[in-house]
């Protein structure tokens, strides 16, 4: 039983990760929902999709730089104190002045991108300083948990909540949420010391600009061969893995005729799944190198991306679809949990606790780069191709590109290298 008792160190760090995830997952909805009513069109929909992922990648350097520099507690404090404040202006501007809403909201979409951008880089650098090294994939496990839970439970409420509230009163709503955020971050023990700065900076008694902070990030994964590898990959899987966030949908709603309900309950499956997936590897005490770990299941989602199309092929019942995607979504879910965990808490292990923000920032922008490229070539292909051609040639190449890695990773030896050479080969 003592695997379920949780410290209150990870009872504090949940409610931080579900009140952020819950409440900005309600207001997302909500935004999304009264643009497109009010707007009627996709343009104005997909200006506010595209807003947040390039305000991130104009924030990159500066993430990493500020992250690696300056005290956490307070970065996260000041990042929780900026949304509030943000949604706060914005609920009284919009009852000023409701007809210039559009600008409004993007202005707070900007907000909430940026602040979610610091808070979210500073708490993965400061899992190593807040937890010990062998509780790191229990945490993270658990992390993913409740940020599934989270996902899964916001549109419901959302919906709800927005018949019963205007868009402002809602932007009211999500500062209850950020103020308890911000209260739990005030009671954090960080039990490592939080550098200030990098060794670099100590040693010379000068000032590291944000370039330089920038450069070194991209010269250590130049030279880390193992982490540009990981890095490489999660774009590449993000690639292959639009195929499913576009291939999917259409063949459901398009071809199959799943109905509105149908439809609703297999991508909720999915929230189900990386649940269910988190609560298990918490449990679970990792026997292989977590990279492998990491590849193998990788090779698994290749499997599930072959067996998304079948069905349209095999003339089933509306009813017998749903149940089969409701069973392929729960795996694919659980199967991401087993993917990202394991690395996020390699990486969290083996990155010098200086480096982490700029890292972890390059990481989820890079990661994010390839996803707008698959969502445009996926969706040509869908609406030229048939799915099942498409959802098997895809989980042939990424069968064919993780096999690859994992020799390249195998012949250089990288999975190898003692856990002390990431440090060694940046101080060189």
């Amino acid at each position: 039983m003592n695997k379920f008792k949780l410290s209150a160190q990870t009872i504090k760090l949940l409610i931080i990760k579900f009140t952020g995830t819950f409440g900005s997952g309600m207001l997302s909805f909500a935004i999304g929902l009264y643009i497109l009513h009010r707007t009627g069109s996709a343009l104005g929909m997909g200006i506010s999709l595209i807003t947040g992922p390039l305000v991130s990648l104009i924030l990159t350097p500066f993430v990493g730089f500020i992250v690696d520099t300056f005290n956490h507690r307070k970065i996260m404090i000041m990042a929780q104190i900026t949304t509030s404040l943000g949604l706060l202006l914005f609920g009284f501007v919009f009852r000023l002045w409701p007809a210039q809403y559009y600008p409004e909201l993007i202005g707070l979409i900007i907000i909430l991108q940026i602040t979610d951008n610091f808070l979210g880089t500073t708490l993965t650098a400061s899992l190593v300083q807040l937890f010990d090294s062998d509780e790191l994939q229990r945490v993270n496990s658990l992390n993913q948990s409740i940020s599934s839970l989270a996902s899964f439970l916001a549109p419901v409420v959302g919906a709800f909540v927005y018949t019963l509230v205007s868009i402002d009163s809602f932007a009211f709503i999500e500062i209850g949420f950020e103020v308890i955020a911000l209260v739990t971050i005030a009671f954090l023990h960080f039990s490592k010391p939080i550098p200030n700065s990098t060794p670099e900076i100590k040693k010379t008694g000068s000032s590291e600009t944000v370039w330089q902070n920038f450069r070194t990030g991209f010269q250590y994964l130049r030279n880390q061969h193992l982490m540009s590898l990981l890095i490489v990959s999660a774009a590449a899987i993000n690639f292959f893995f639009s195929a499913l966030n576009v291939g999917q949908p259409y063949l459901l709603v398009t071809t199959l005729k799943l109905s509105n309900t149908q439809y609703g309950v297999t991508d909720s499956a999915f929230a189900v799944g990386m649940f269910l997936g988190g609560i298990l590897l918490s449990l679970l005490k990792l026997k292989h190198h977590p990279i492998i770990i990491s590849y193998l299941n990788i090779a698994f989602l290749s499997f599930i991306l072959i067996a998304t199309g079948v069905p349209e092929v095999l003339g089933w019942s509306s009813s017998l679809n749903t149940l089969y995607f409701i069973g392929l979504n729960v795996l694919n879910g659980g199967i991401l949990v087993f993917i990202n965990t394991p690395m996020s808490t390699y990486m969290q292990q083996l990155i010098p606790q200086h480096m982490q923000g700029r890292i972890f920032s390059l990481d989820s922008t890079i990661s994010m780069l390839l996803m707008p490229v698959g969502t445009l070539i996926f969706g040509f292909l869908f609406d030229h191709v048939a799915a099942l051609p498409v959802f098997l040639l895809t989980g042939i190449a990424l069968l064919v590109f993780t096999i690859s890695i994992l020799t390249l990773m195998r012949k250089q030896k990288l999975l190898d290298l003692p856990e002390n050479t990431v440090e060694q080969e940046i101080k060189e």
